[in-house]
């Protein structure tokens, strides 16, 4: 069959990643596979040589002009792909994209599955018109955890499926560490410099026990979204001589190898969907913590105690004191890293591709 991907960009995001890993199962799999996408970031996830990607954003001169003019220019065009390429489905990514695509859809057959992605209590409830016509319109729904789907209407829950993400490739088949069981003393997070990802609270709660592990340095991979957060971030480390202690790594192309053999990974949000950094940190056997925070996924990956630890959102005086844990029960640590590794065999790519295309397949059925 034919599928079109929308989202507005593949940027460094969780949905991104998942775009990027499903629209290459789907080629694997020997389905054509359109991407239409508003614009290129400056770094992106690599799409696929198979996956044909179109371009449904503004010119620069469109984009100089009013804002209910740009939303109605970025709708035309996406009808205007989807009306040329004639897909048998086409599949969205994230609130703006999945509203985009319902209105871009208005009058056709085409069916429409769309991906609920983040916490959808910030991304759905502020735009009830646009999320009511959406639930209206949709085929099919992927969700992320119970909570999330619970969070819309019946008639949307009915039409909808819980699926987690999908593993990148690069953290499948991975050599045994050389290591042999000795780990570097650094605490690790990945993610986005925003606030909801919250890394001030990591830095927080690392500054409580920084006294008895002088050895540890916490190392912060990603890129820097929100200027105001990181400077923020950056006052802090000052006033409480962290300078040294707290490194802001940046985005890496080859984070399994540099983190691998880490501590631990921290993951600080405030609020996620299914946060891919926690899968791959789990994947790589690491011992881990997560706030238990909305729409509930680090709980559907982290069994307490038993596979990593989970804390209260914006709680420094709980993290510090999982974090001592880990660092002063290295067996357990080790212990809760094995049985993260377990992980692997529910997001396994072609696992999880497989679950897409079997939803899809019922979808199609019923508009036939």
């Amino acid at each position: 069959m034919k599928i079109l991907f929308h989202i507005n960009s593949m940027g460094h995001g969780g949905a991104e990643r998942v775009v990027s890993v499903l629209s290459a199962a789907f080629a694997d799999g020997g389905h054509k596979v359109v991407l239409a996408t508003l614009w290129r970031s400056d770094d992106e996830y690599e799409v696929d040589k198979r996956v044909r990607r179109m371009s449904v954003g503004l010119t620069a001169d469109e984009d100089r002009k009013g804002r209910i003019y740009k939303i109605w220019a970025r709708f035309e065009k996406l009808r205007k792909c989807i009306k040329n390429e004639n897909p048998d489905l086409v599949i969205s990514f994230c609130n703006k994209a999945n509203f985009r695509s319902a209105y871009a859809l208005f009058g056709m057959k085409t069916p429409l599955l769309i991906s609920v992605r983040n916490d959808p209590d910030k991304d759905y409830r502020p735009y009830r018109l646009p999320t009511w016509y959406m639930e209206h319109k949709a085929s099919g729904c992927v969700f992320q955890t119970p909570d999330a789907m619970n969070f819309f209407s019946e008639r949307l829950r009915r039409k909808g499926r819980i699926i987690l993400n999908p593993l990148s490739e690069q953290y499948l088949n991975r050599p045994v560490s050389a290591c042999e069981g000795v780990r570097r003393k650094e605490i690790v997070t990945a993610g986005r410099i925003t606030r909801q990802k919250n890394q001030l609270l990591l830095i927080k709660a690392f500054n409580e026990i920084k006294e008895k592990y002088p050895d540890y340095v916490l190392k912060i991979y990603g890129e820097v979204e929100q200027k105001d957060v990181f400077s923020e971030m950056e006052a802090y480390i000052k006033d409480n001589a962290l300078d040294g202690r707290v490194l802001f790594m940046g985005v890496s192309d080859r984070l399994p190898d540099e983190i691998s053999d880490s501590a631990l990974f921290v993951l600080p949000s405030d609020y996620e969907g299914m946060p891919n950094a926690l899968i791959e940190a789990m994947a790589l056997g690491l011992a881990c913590i997560a706030t238990d925070c909305p729409c509930g996924g680090a709980r559907m990956l982290i069994d307490d105690k038993k596979s990593g630890l989970l804390v209260p959102t914006g709680n420094v005086a709980q993290l510090a004191s999982a974090i001592d844990y880990m660092l002063s029960h290295e067996s357990e640590a080790a212990r809760m890293g094995a049985e993260a590794e377990k992980l692997v065999a529910r997001v396994e790519p072609q696992k999880i591709a497989a679950e897409w295309l079997e939803f899809i397949d019922d979808i199609l059925a019923k508009k036939h």
